[in-house]
């Protein structure tokens, strides 16, 4: 060692150990946050957005869409420009904000910002983007309009037959109503059976509970109870009428095939002169001893056998 020079302190003391562990552990971190999927970082990112902090939310998103975007699926790459736009807005970098919202516009002429989750302002600035960009003819919306509302050019007729069990008819409740697409009367006798049920069942508990100890009644609760099962007995016809009410009138209008036609484009037409028969495709070439079917004869040759 030269005159006057320091010695090296050892790592390997209490503080100096420290140190170097925290570097691999950061360094290791730092190598699993890198091995993560796009798609999770972008939860990431959406989550970081939600809890409204921009700053990280935009540098996060940032890596997803510059300089390649790395998403797959074609939702979260808008979603992803959406964010980034938006985080923009509150970060107040207008011609980012409008630039991310153009290559938004591009992809998705008609996304629409959701009221709940953005201000008013936002909103309308993305409007008048868009109406920008229409008339520089950068965008079209009347093109998804037209794809949209354009009838296949060849339709046939598809029938679906749906067949009801008359069985059904007899169980109370509104099934058969509903079976029968009558859901306002199946839910009328639904609602009322419930309740005649209800009713039953409740004020033969409430007469029950009036009993002594001995199992009679007392003077005083005596004319309760008699009330009690007035109320369940008619209750108790009343769910009976309904369910009766119910069986015939489902069994009166159950039809037991319900037919509807519907119109589908028509199915793909097989390419010309590809034909398949039922047992695969049909070759005429190589047609001879030991094939599996043999070319037909030409018209001439039966001719001539004719005039013989």
């Amino acid at each position: 060692m030269r005159p006057g020079a320091r010695p090296l302190k050892s790592v390997q003391g209490p503080f100096g150990i420290a140190p170097l562990a925290f570097a691999v552990a950061v360094g290791t971190w730092r190598v699993v946050a890198f091995a993560e999927t796009p798609e999770e970082r972008f939860r990431e990112a959406e989550n970081t957005f939600r809890f409204q902090d921009y700053a990280a939310a935009e540098v996060l998103l940032n890596s997803l869409l510059h300089p390649e975007v790395l998403l797959k699926g074609p939702d979260d790459v808008l979603k992803a420009r959406e964010y980034l736009g938006a985080c923009y807005y509150w970060l107040g970098n207008e011609k980012r904000m409008e630039e991310e919202f153009t290559a938004l516009l591009i992809l998705a002429p008609n996304h629409r910002l959701d009221p709940f989750y953005y201000p008013a302002d936002l909103i309308e600035r993305l409007d008048r983007l868009r109406r920008r960009l229409v008339e520089l003819q950068v965008i079209s919306l009347e093109e998804k309009e037209k794809r949209k509302d354009k009838k296949p050019d060849c339709v046939v007729p598809k029938e679906t037959v749906v067949r009801r069990s008359r069985w059904v008819s007899f169980i109370p409740f509104g099934v058969g109503q509903f079976q029968n697409g009558d859901t306002v009367k199946g839910a009328l006798f639904l609602t009322g059976e419930v309740l005649a049920l209800g009713t039953n069942v409740g004020s033969y508990v409430a007469a029950e509970r009036l009993r002594g100890a001995d199992g009679f009644y007392s003077a005083s609760s005596a004319r309760t109870a008699r009330t009690l099962r007035v109320v369940q007995y008619a209750s108790l016809g009343v769910l009976a009428g309904l369910a009766i009410w119910g069986v015939l009138d489902a069994t009166l209008h159950l039809e037991t095939e319900a037919r509807s036609v519907e119109m589908v484009p028509c199915p793909a037409a097989p390419p010309p002169g590809g034909g398949e028969g039922p047992g695969g495709p049909v070759s005429w070439r190589g047609a001879g001893i030991g094939s599996p079917r043999s070319p037909p004869q030409p018209a001439a040759s039966f001719c001539i056998r004719m005039t013989r």
